[in-house]
């Protein structure tokens, strides 16, 4: 915390000399956090991906961490890298479609020539954009980038595939492109909750309550599907796709039946990695979220609190200068602001607000090491530049004057 206010920034960028397993991690990990004089039990928190050498129950680095720094530590899954888990798995005919999809960017992308050729033949057309884009497993958003410039180029592709007598050109039919509009579009949605997700200061409850969203639209949107007459209005570019060539509604239904396996396996992965126990777990606190909304006495019996931190609330519920000052501030600068008046409460709620949710300052570090470690400076140190580019503190420039002499007279 600095300045009433959580500050994110980037400890250390360590290089690991053999392999990767959790106890070589640990143990490089350990020695700079022992080299610096820090104590593992002011570690309150530790957020990661799923990766086995991360989360094994016996020797993985969340084990030895929580090892160290004892029990009060808590471990979370990545926000983010669990929404990208919960998107894979698709119906065989949709998952066929994706891999033809990839197949046919990556004939035009391959060849240098075929890339020139399909880009005159964009701009011959008038078509909005010249290039495709390249898939990849790694990047979050690239299914859903892909396809939507998959779409929106789908005429130009063909016409492309046509003139080389290519036999990707068979795959283009209507029932095809059918399909690939609706992967455009759920994709997409998918692309929108990641993005909702990203970002620094991120909160707890905001990414709960984006989570749940999306939960409950998917559960709309196939109860929507399981109607008589069915609604597509969720899926904008497959919706217009139908009403402008008039695709025949055999097909439409036969899609149907695939879009609904696909949101029911979309709904039960999600449900696997976001369990409602946890959401329900985060429920019984949400006065941390608005303490304001428990101002009744009664209100307060539901919420399983001490009584020191019933004291509490009540006195801080009953302060409308101290409402004000919610409305106006975020959620961690409030608590961190009563701390002197309600120790037990701020304590508490900081305590859950201070770990990250995302691994995102660690997405944004390896971004600034691509821009920072090129192949003209390979055997440069990185970490030092990646703390300033990831920091978001403003330097104090002149008290960093004023440690400067300027050359002495002669």
């Amino acid at each position: 915390m600095w300045q009433s206010d959580f500050v994110e920034d980037l400890l250390c960028c360590l290089d690991i000399p053999t392999g990767t397993t959790g106890e070589q991690i640990f143990t490089v990990l350990d020695s700079y956090i022992t080299k610096s004089g820090l104590d593992w039990h002011k570690c309150k928190g530790i957020t990661t991906d799923g990766a086995a050498n991360m989360t094994g129950k016996n020797s993985g680095v969340v084990k030895r961490i929580q090892d160290a720094a004892g029990e009060d530590i808590t471990w979370n899954h990545c926000f983010i890298h669990r929404q990208a888990l919960a998107c894979k798995g698709m119906p065989c005919d949709l998952q066929n479609t994706m891999t033809e999809v990839i197949r046919v960017v990556n004939h035009i992308k391959s060849s240098a020539l075929n890339s020139r050729l399909f880009h005159e033949l964009c701009v011959d057309m008038g078509a909005e954009h010249t290039h495709l884009l390249f898939h990849t497993q790694v990047r979050w958003l690239s299914k859903g980038k892909v396809l939507s410039r998959v779409y929106e180029l789908i005429h130009e592709i063909h016409s492309f595939l046509l003139e080389k007598n290519s036999p990707l050109a068979d795959l283009f039919t209507d029932s095809w492109t059918l399909t690939v509009a609706y992967l455009s579009d759920i994709f997409s949605s998918l692309n929108d909750l990641n993005v909702k997700l990203q970002g620094q200061h991120d909160d707890l409850f905001n990414n709960w309550r984006h989570v749940y969203a999306f939960q409950k639209s998917l559960q709309l949107w196939l109860a929507r599907l399981k109607q008589p007459n069915p609604s597509y209005y969720m899926f904008p570019t497959m919706l217009k796709h139908i009403e402008e060539h008039n695709v025949a509604l055999r097909e439409v239904m036969q899609l149907n039946k695939a879009i609904q396996a696909h949101l029911a396996a979309l709904t039960a992965n999600f449900e696997r990695y976001y369990p409602q126990e946890r959401r329900e777990t985060l429920n019984a606190k949400r006065w941390i979220q608005n303490p304001f909304e428990f101002e009744s006495p009664e209100s307060l019996l539901a919420l399983g609190l001490t009584p020191d931190e019933e004291a509490e609330l009540l006195q801080l519920t009953s302060d409308q200068t101290l409402k004000q000052r919610y409305a106006r501030t975020t959620l961690s600068c409030f608590w961190i602001s009563v701390s002197s008046e309600f120790p037990t409460l701020s304590k508490r709620s900081v305590l859950l607000l201070l770990p990250f949710t995302t691994t995102y300052k660690c997405e944004l570090g390896f971004s600034a090491l691509t821009k920072i470690k090129t192949k003209y400076r390979n055997k440069l140190d990185a970490a030092p530049d990646m703390r300033v580019a990831l920091s978001t503190l403003t330097p104090d420039w002149d008290a960093l004057v004023k440690t400067r002499q300027a050359h002495m007279s002669h």
